[in-house]
């Protein structure tokens, strides 16, 4: 009996493209969830904690968004009182995290950037406020739930 070597290779090289094909689909949508960005999702609470040892709650409930890859509500507590921030952007390259939002505390507006570095359950990080009566710098950390 003669072996065909040649339509043997054909049908392997066909099984292979065929398989590779199939897969494809999923080989892309793991490249576009990360697991850090898989795992953002839903409400964290801790504190933040100023250069003048002034500090407060600070909550984040993050969401996939419609219009955005991610949104965020943003609640921080400062001197009692608590203060709805409005989020601008969400930003998330692999554990990292960046939220620009915007607040407005008796007629005083700012904008802070929080960066944080999401791991397990925790989000940490810094945060720098822009005010027209003077910058702030801080720490902050929260945790899922």
């Amino acid at each position: 009996m003669k072996i065909n070597y040649f339509s043997i290779k054909s049908f392997i090289l066909a099984l292979i493209l065929g398989l590779s094909y199939a897969s494809a689909p999923s080989l892309v949508a793991a490249e576009i969830s990360t697991p850090a960005a898989i795992s953002l999702a839903g409400t964290f609470s801790g504190r933040w904690l100023g250069q003048n040892e002034v500090g407060g709650d600070l909550r984040f409930k993050f969401s996939p968004g419609t219009d955005a890859p991610w949104t965020a509500d943003v609640l921080f507590v400062y001197e009692g009182t608590d203060v709805h921030a409005k989020t601008q952007s969400v930003q998330i390259n692999g554990n990292k995290v960046e939220v620009v939002i915007t607040w407005e505390i008796q007629g005083t507006a700012a904008s802070t950037t929080l960066t944080g570095i999401l791991s397990g359950q925790d989000i940490e990080g810094t945060y720098k406020s822009t005010a027209a009566e003077e910058p702030a710098t801080g720490k902050w950390k929260v945790s899922r739930g």
